[in-house]
């Protein structure tokens, strides 16, 4: 049972995107604002402007946990099984991102070690690994680019802007 404990303690960042949101929120009836964490107020909208626009802060969700940091839909097993997010189907895998000096991003793709499944069941095929990071990146990527969009229409970007991302899980609310 020590085992168990240590795996959920390890195993709640579970990022989601607005796909997941939707589909989640369809499947439970609960608002988004129930189950989404981020750094600041969710409303929506990854995309902050920070330092009159010479920042742009990308504030990605993640599912929010309970106070033993179990996700919220985990009660004897997962809740929400047939919507659950892609980093959840990823799951004993995790990606681990590297950034390069050039600014660089590698994904680097790992396991949990505490999983009790590791080494069970069927052999995971790497190239459906591959895929499912792969489609989370693209996601992630459409969800955010709208909003860069708008507000970049709007000036609300500087042309030298950076880029930063929030820390999830952390609550900043502002």
């Amino acid at each position: 049972m020590d085992q168990i404990k240590e795996f959920w303690h390890k195993s709640n960042l579970i990022y989601l995107t607005e796909k997941d949101v939707s589909a989640i929120a369809k499947e439970t009836g609960k608002e988004a604002e129930e189950f989404v964490d981020t750094l600041f107020n969710y409303d929506g909208c990854y995309v902050k402007i920070g330092d009159n626009g010479r920042q742009v802060i990308l504030d990605l969700p993640v599912m929010k946990s309970k106070e033993d940091s179990t996700c919220v839909f985990y009660r004897d097993g997962c809740m929400i099984y047939s919507v659950r997010p892609i980093a959840c189907r990823l799951f004993p895998f995790r990606v681990e991102e590297e950034t390069l000096s050039s600014g660089d991003i590698i994904l680097n793709i790992n396991y949990n070690p505490t999983c009790p499944g590791i080494g069970k069941g069927h052999k995971v095929d790497k190239r459906t690994l591959e895929k499912l990071v792969a489609d989370q990146f693209l996601q992630r990527t459409e969800d955010i680019n709208p909003h860069v969009q708008r507000l970049n229409a709007a000036g609300g970007i500087s042309k030298d802007a950076r880029i930063f991302r929030t820390l999830p899980g952390r609550q900043n609310k502002q």
